[in-house]
């Protein structure tokens, strides 16, 4: 005896309890046939059968007890249904039939829904009996059968394709937007993780129907099981190739890093022969459950290898790893509870929302992380770039300052060695003819001329001296400052003080001559352009770094020549201050 489900306008409406169901063994029944046959009732509305080879059949009865006409949807939710027949009988014995499936082409359909849908209506006080055949050979059939007031399924179907047009609008965006960053970094890790998205976005439009629905209406075979599988299998490749890109994974630093690569071999050897047996039309019998158990095969492998390659690296604490390890966690903890809700039933979590769950994992999480570190990478890759250049431009300069140096050294090597010595002569000469008593009668200019090259000899030493100090490399930075400003102070009327702070730590050769440049300069400029009568140096040698200070009381403007591009030049900090006191330079060098 059937049952009849009573239904009322404005009310939702339930199969629950008034759904049967007969599996047909011999594939042979009609829509005829069938009606004499017993049927089971189910404890609700969904049919979940497994792998078969029958067909299935489901049947409900419903009345409308209400007083005027109620339209109605009958929804079959699967659509990857191979044929699906939908029979309609009434009292008047008029039968109304809708055979379609995702066999045939999408418009075999009378509703364009992803889903296999029909609209229908009943008079007041009318019954009318559904039978429901459903076909699948030698695959899963489970689909669920649900009877809707018209304007609630209008309502939930349009929420339906809002959510999945939002879904597709994220995944346009994800994939725009790392293209964007692949074409500009050339990065691999971005390329592989789009094929990641676009072979999960394949298998999901394939599960939903919606590919079927507005890719490719008119080619059901491209909607078979088998490109989905396909698909799945790439998804699993794609993401242990991006998985080794992602964390730098190599032979040097993973162990299991050959065993990922004869992986990935398996798994494009068994695609390629799976392709091929399709085409030479090669299939077996249990050809489907080969391929299922292949899927869950490469399904559960990933995350075993994903554990493992983090647990390598897992003590260097490095945030790639972390993350990734994080990822793998969720994703194992998905599988997990669709594995123990298989076992036990406890709620409705098919294998297409593990998929739609990890797509969507990937879609959001993932892909914020591969924005992250791919961005930290490339800015690491730009310091690293800069740091070289600047080191590369401190070498040049070096040389050059090198080569000015060596220059400088033989100038006034020169100087004092071959100028001086001449001078010298020129003076003994003149002290010699000074002597003679009457020349000095004769000629009273010639101790003016000695006085002169007195001074130009003084002169040639002070500007030696200023080129470079005789024996700088021994006495160092300090002594070589004090003996500048002892010989300054001979011959300035300005009041020199010179102060040394701390114990003296040698620099290298080429900061100590940078140093002494510096301060040579600051010395130069309070003898040129101050107006002081009092100044100070000191030379402060601190637990981190060098400090030079120069002081004067003097009312003129300083006019440096290249100060601050020599401070820079030894990574230094120059502060100046220039008031109605005097003028004060501060020069930081670090260690």
């Amino acid at each position: 005896m059937t049952k009849t489900l009573e239904i009322k306008p404005n009310n939702s409406f339930s199969l629950k309890g008034y759904l049967y169901r007969f599996e047909d063994k011999t594939n042979q029944l009609n829509e005829k046939t069938i009606q004499q046959k017993n049927f089971e009732l189910l404890k609700n509305e969904k049919v979940n059968v497994g792998i078969t080879s029958s067909n299935h059949w489901v049947k409900f009865k419903i009345k409308n007890t209400d007083s005027q006409l109620i339209t109605y949807f009958v929804e079959v939710v699967n659509p990857r249904i191979n044929h699906l027949d939908i029979y309609e009988f009434r009292a008047d014995s008029s039968t109304k039939n809708t055979l379609t499936g995702d066999a045939l082409k999408f418009e075999s359909r009378g509703f364009p829904n992803r889903n296999f849908v029909c609209q229908r209506s009943l008079k007041p006080n009318e019954e009318a009996i559904y039978y429901i055949m459903a076909e699948k050979r030698y695959e899963v059939l489970n689909f669920k059968v649900q009877l809707w007031e018209a304007d609630e399924f209008e309502t939930n179907d349009r929420k339906d394709y809002l959510s999945w047009g939002i879904l597709f609008g994220l995944t346009l965006i994800v994939l725009l937007l790392n293209a964007v960053v692949w074409f500009a970094t050339k990065d691999s890790v971005y390329g592989w993780f789009m094929m990641i998205i676009l072979a999960g976005a394949f298998n999901i439009g394939a599960a939903t129907g919606l590919s079927f629905q507005y890719l490719w209406p008119n080619h059901p075979d491209i909607n078979s099981y088998y490109p989905q599988t396909f698909s799945s299998w790439l998804v699993v490749l794609f993401q242990l190739y991006f998985m080794q890109q992602f964390i730098g994974q190599t032979a040097q630093n993973s162990r299991i890093f050959h065993f990922v690569k004869k992986f990935q071999r398996f798994i494009i050897g068994t695609l390629i022969v799976s392709i091929i047996v399709l085409i030479l039309g090669l299939i077996p019998k249990h050809y489907f459950g080969i391929m299922l158990i292949l899927s869950l095969l490469f399904d559960f492998m990933v995350i075993p290898l994903g554990i493992i390659s983090v647990i390598e690296r897992i003590k260097k604490r490095e945030k790639i790893i972390l993350f990734l390890g994080a990822v793998t966690i969720f994703k194992s903890l998905v599988v997990l509870i669709y594995l123990v809700n298989v076992a036990l039933q406890l709620f409705e979590f098919d294998s297409l929302s593990v998929v739609l769950y990890d797509f969507l994992f990937d879609l959001i999480i993932l892909s914020l992380g591969v924005l992250y570190f791919g961005f930290s990478k490339f800015r690491s890759q730009n310091e690293e770039l800069l740091t070289a250049l600047h080191q590369n431009v401190q070498a040049q300069s070096q040389q050059v300052i090198d080569a000015l140096e060596i220059e400088r050294n033989r100038i006034a090597e020169d100087l004092y060695d071959d100028v001086g010595a001449i001078l010298s002569t020129a003076i003994g000469y003149i002290s010699s003819v000074m002597r003679k008593a009457e020349i000095k009668e004769k000629y009273p200019i010639i101790p003016e001329a000695r006085k002169l090259l007195e001074r130009a000899v003084e002169n040639l030493r002070n500007v030696s001296h200023n080129l470079m100090p005789k024996n700088f490399a021994q006495l160092g930075l300090s002594k070589s400052l004090a003996e500048t400003i002892d010989k300054v102070s001979e011959t300035s009327d300005i009041q020199f003080e010179y102060l040394v702070i701390g114990k003296e730590k040698r620099l290298s050769s080429s900061v100590e001559i940078q140093v002494f440049r510096i301060a040579s300069e600051l010395i130069n400029d309070i003898l040129k352009n101050s107006f002081a009568t009092k100044a100070t140096l000191q030379l402060a040698y601190n637990e981190d770094n060098l400090t030079l200070i120069s002081e004067d009381d003097g009312k003129g403007t300083p006019i440096y020549n290249n100060l601050e591009s020599k401070v820079n030049f030894i990574n230094g900090t120059l502060n100046l201050d220039i008031n109605d006191d005097g003028v004060t330079v501060i020069v930081e060098i670090p260690y």
